[in-house]
């Protein structure tokens, strides 16, 4: 009898080694040792696979001729099988496996064993193909699957050019990828979102031998399926090189450790730790009757001894180097130093290395007139050497036992060093580690401070009843569907400022959309959802707006391109956005205290008044975070970190706006300009960091552009004073004609197309001068009223204003009055009196009624003489009107 098995708790990749297998093994019945991972489980009901499995009851080991294992040949992880071995030894055993040998490694007599595929499923579809068979449909997807599980969908470091030719051709056979998507990358569900919660919480950052490792500790108290993925998303979160995952379980401790890091296996560490192995880059162990605090213990003695140096004396020396000759005099070697801007050198005889001099020695000679003297008169012979392997530990002890200016790199018998350490260049690594190191135990130590603070009290003190109740109904949602949600944004920043702010923004750790729904019948309201972005917007039965997002991360497939996402852990949907301020939330539940997170020290960045990116590449990523900055500066009164403002100067010398579109440039410049109190201070900051000329270079802040600019503005607060709404007037608009006032034609035309502007945007910008200047050409004084109005009357309100703050009196005081009144003025007069008191229908009506009008402006007439100024006007009798109304 021959039987196909695996290890306990199956995967993708060895259900799909199996299923195939036996296209190879045509007799061999199908047995797992154990469980079946639940990813798997949900798959195989999801697509209703038969799979025809004896069960232990059902095998006689004394029959078993041959042992076919998949994915594994690993004895101590074959569960009861190992038990059938040993009764029965005659059992010849065969393998298909990618995973490097282990010392439990059973001898096997057939099969496929190569470590360098990324997975089993690799080896399945190379055998398939080299006997020319073709895979069916669901093999190709079972395949594909076990591939993308195994390999990360083909991103792990472990993966090889074989595993995407192999998926390359499983898609050729009909691999559907959709359904490989849907079933290997699923979303977490509110379990393991909890696990991944504590995970990120509890991460301890270690330092061992140069390198940042991580080691989480999570209390479980039972088995959980599945902690493999969030040990690697947690990695991913932290972009850490290690990452050590030890979950209790009871009486039972699981480690799973992944990372990248040349020269070091994990599988070797988890198996010399006891009863784990993998591979180089995903391992696993399980241990019984201890603790994770023996099992940490452990783990951290065994890193400490195994882990290689993280940098060596060849990586930090300085090749090649500055030699003086032993017979130089002092005056000359000091004139070497000062010319190479250096504080010492190696002295050389005869190519050999005798000794070192600093400037400090140079000088003191000189003062002591020994210039003319050959430099090896005052040199120290004290020479500190180190092998081009050392650790870097080992430079760095050797610099603070004797103190030398430089440790030289090579063998002291040669004489002739391959290049030297100076306590520059060690400084710089020790600073490199420690500020990596110290700044991510504050920002935890600060979280957890913040943590205690009494958010609720906080919120309840300077929240006004409506959005209280409306938050208590989130925590409520929150805890109903024991989903963890957060405030986030805005919001958070403005609370702790004790600003004004009432909109919500959540961020749901699980389906966001799903708790949109939710939400949206507890408040009575109703959903908009933005399925591509992951957003949903709640509106209540009051018009209240809440947006939910799930959580998020955002990628860049170019600088100053749009943004791409995914879904993902809190810490990354806040790693995302611009500045340290904005990254604070709040947790609303499902616990029932809210509990205030600060992963990227934004609560003290508020305390100082600083607004920090959150990254190197920010300003590469998205060149509007600089307007952006700039409007957060002044509004709230901060200054742009020094840090943050050089970022800001290496992205505009990369000439980020030149790909940057116009739309969501316009949209930001808007943002700055709808402002008006804000407006100028936000230009003239531009100019001073260079981004108005980025944007055009014609835009000068000059005196008279700054007088037009305030003489604009001045109009618009004299606009909005008089409680005018009609003509309409966007202020960004307005603000943005007044800039590029002095531009020809052909600028402002070039200037639309940079924005992006269409329709009525693009025809005022554009074509305001030529109006404004036909409209001065007829505006002067002696002009009747109605005159006026028929000039100004096609005229934006945005093009009114800035004719207003061309500092011309009589034209000022024509487009006054005719904002506030001759505009406004209409005839109580309509088409239906003159039809009742007998006018035929007919053109002439119109003409009547304009007549009346240009009357009525002019003051000519009264409101109750409209109608028997009309019928004049119809009998052409006009005069004999004037002369009634004057008599």
């Amino acid at each position: 009898m021959e039987l196909l098995s695996t290890h306990v708790g199956a995967d993708f990749d060895a259900f799909a080694a199996m299923l195939v297998a036996r296209r190879f093994h045509p007799e061999a019945r199908l047995f797992f040792p154990g469980s079946r991972e639940g990813s798997l489980r949900r798959m195989i009901e999801a697509r209703g696979i038969e799979i025809p499995e004896l069960r232990q009851k059902d095998v006689d080991p004394a029959a078993l001729t041959r042992l076919i294992l998949c994915d594994i040949r690993q004895r101590d992880r074959i569960g009861v099988v190992a038990s059938w071995l040993a009764a029965n030894p005659g059992i010849e055993v065969w393998a298909y496996d990618h995973h490097p040998a282990s010392p439990s490694d059973l001898a096997v007599a057939g099969g496929i064993v190569d470590p360098l595929a990324g997975s089993t499923s690799t080896l399945l579809a190379e055998e398939l193909r080299r006997r020319g068979l073709a895979a069916t449909a669901e093999e190709a997807d079972l395949l594909l699957m076990g591939i993308y599980e195994d390999t990360g969908s083909l991103t792990y470091v472990t993966t090889s050019p074989r595993d995407l030719e192999a998926a390359a051709w499983l898609l050729e056979q009909g691999g559907d990828l959709a359904a490989i998507r849907g079933s290997v990358s699923r979303p977490l569900d509110p379990e393991r979102l909890d696990v991944l919660h504590q995970m990120t919480q509890r991460l301890e950052m270690h330092r061992i031998r140069g390198h940042r490792v991580g080691i989480v500790e999570v209390e479980l108290g039972r088995y959980v399926e599945e902690l493999a993925p969030l040990v690697s998303r947690c990695l991913e979160i932290f972009e850490l090189p290690l990452l050590f995952a030890l979950f209790g379980e009871g009486d039972r401790v699981t480690l799973i450790a992944r990372g990248t890091l040349e020269g070091f296996d994990l599988g070797e560490t988890l198996k010399e730790l006891g009863g784990g192995g993998g591979h180089a880059t995903a391992a696993s162990a399980r241990f019984k009757e201890t603790t994770l605090l023996e099992v940490r213990e452990r783990l951290l003695e065994y890193l400490r001894q195994a882990l290689p140096p993280a940098a060596r004396a060849r990586d930090l020396m300085v090749a090649p180097f500055y030699l003086i000759p032993a017979g130089t005099t002092v005056e000359e070697a000091k004139a070497g130093l000062n010319a190479r801007r250096i504080n010492a050198a190696p002295v050389e005889r005869e190519g050999r290395v005798v000794g070192t001099v600093s400037r400090q020695i140079l000088d003191a000679a000189l003062q002591h007139g020994l210039g003319p003297r050959p430099v090896e008169t005052v040199m120290s012979a004290e020479l500190e050497w180190v092998d081009p392997d050392a650790p870097a530990d080992e430079v760095r002890e050797r610099m603070l036992s004797r103190h030398p200016r430089f440790v030289l790199v090579g063998d002291p018998a040669a004489g002739r060093p391959l290049g030297l350490v100076t306590r520059m260049q060690l400084l710089r690594h020790l600073h490199g580690q420690l500020a990596d190191f110290e700044e991510r135990i504050d920002r935890r130590a600060e979280q957890q401070r913040e943590r205690r603070e009494k958010v609720g009290k906080l919120m309840a003190r300077r929240l006004p009843p409506n959005l209280t109740s409306r938050i208590e109904t989130i925590e409520a949602v929150s805890r109903e569907l024991e989903v963890p949600v957060y405030l986030v944004g805005g919001f958070v920043r403005d609370l702790l400022l004790e600003r004004e702010n009432r909109d919500l923004d959540l961020v749901v750790e699980g389906d966001g959309l799903a708790f949109a729904e939710v939400l949206a019948k507890a408040v009575g309201g109703r959903v908009r959802v933005h399925q591509a972005f992951l957003t949903a917007v709640v509106v209540d039965a009051e018009g209240f707006h809440v947006d939910v997002v799930t959580a998020r991360s955002e990628f860049y497939r170019a600088p100053a391109a749009l943004p791409e996402v995914q879904t993902s852990a809190l810490r990354q949907d806040l790693f995302r956005r611009d500045f340290t301020i904005n990254t604070l939330a709040i947790r609303l539940g499902p616990e029932p205290a809210p509990e205030l997170i600060d992963y990227f020290g934004g609560r003290r960045d508020l305390k100082d008044k600083t607004l920090r990116v959150l990254h190197s590449l920010s300003f590469i990523d998205d060149p509007t975070r600089i307007l952006r900055a700039v409007r957060l500066e002044l509004r709230l009164g901060f200054r742009i970190s020094p840090e943050t403002l050089h970022l800001a100067q290496v992205a505009l010398a990369e000439g980020v706006f030149d790909r940057l579109s116009g739309s969501r440039l316009r949209d930001e410049l808007a943002l700055l300009l709808d402002d008006p109190d804000l407006a100028l201070r936000g230009l003239d900051r531009l100019a001073e960091l260079g981004v108005l000329r980025a944007l055009d270079p014609r835009i000068d802040l000059d005196g008279t552009a700054r007088e037009r600019f305030r003489a604009a503005r001045a109009a618009h607060d004299w606009y909005r004073l008089e409680g005018i709404s009609d003509p309409p007037v966007e202020a960004w608009r307005l603000l943005l004609m007044a800039l590029a006032g002095d531009f020809a034609a052909a600028d402002l035309a070039r200037l639309a197309d940079r924005l992006m502007l269409a329709g009525e945007d693009r025809r005022l910008l554009t074509g305001f001068p030529a109006r404004l200047a036909a409209a001065r050409a007829t505006l002067r004084e002696g002009l009747a009223p109605h005159r006026v109005a028929e000039i100004l009357e096609p005229l934006s309100g945005e093009e009114l204003l800035l004719l207003m703050a061309e500092g011309d009196e009589a034209v000022r005081l024509w487009v006054r009055r005719y904002l506030t009144d001759l505009r406004t003025l209409s005839l109580i007069l309509r088409g239906a009196d003159l039809l009742a008191a007998g006018i035929p229908p007919g053109p002439r009506i119109g003409e009547a009624l304009r007549a009346t009008l240009r009357a009525r402006l002019d003051g000519r007439i009264g409101e109750g003489d409209e109608l028997r100024y009309a019928l004049a006007f119809l009998a052409d009798e006009p005069a004999a009107v004037l002369r009634e109304e004057t008599v």
